[in-house]
């Protein structure tokens, strides 16, 4: 747990989170922009490293993986996406024990990391969706409805 507990350290003296900063809800598409690329980061991290292979798992490969959850964990917050938000600090708990324990490492557990990438963009489409119906008009939201 000591190496998580310095990174998000690291992580919440602004190492990691310049990318965030200066996105408000005054900006929320931009804000949900820098979530997908954060997503899009930890989706490359996935694809060059061997998450298919949890025994040629290094430490580093684990630790830019945590990295680029805190990232994409506070790209989330700033853009107000808190299932997501909820998501990575849930998936902190598995990222930390590989970190600790890299002999812990099995298919199940690198499955849920590759997993986790595709879940959580259908979690932020499913967000921008539902931000883009509530901001219907009401009456858009009628005819729509009455439509079907």
């Amino acid at each position: 747990m000591r190496n998580l507990q310095y990174l998000a350290s690291r992580h919440r003296n602004g190492v990691a989170t310049a990318h965030c900063l200066g996105q408000t809800p005054d900006n929320p598409e931009a804000a949900v922009a820098l979530a997908l690329n954060a997503l899009s980061d930890m989706g490359n991290i996935v694809a060059r490293h061997c998450f298919t292979q949890p025994e040629n798992l290094t430490e580093d490969q684990i630790t830019a993986y945590a990295l680029a959850l805190m990232h994409l964990r506070e790209c989330a917050s700033t853009a107000g996406l808190w299932r997501l938000a909820n998501a990575c600090d849930a998936l902190a708990v598995t990222v930390s024990r590989l970190i600790e324990d890299r002999g812990s490492a099995c298919h199940e557990k690198c499955e849920a990391l590759t997993r986790f990438v595709m879940h959580a963009k259908s979690m932020i489409q499913m967000s921008v969706d539902y931000e883009k119906q509530r901001a219907q008009p009401a009456d858009t939201q009628h005819h729509a409805h009455v439509s079907m």
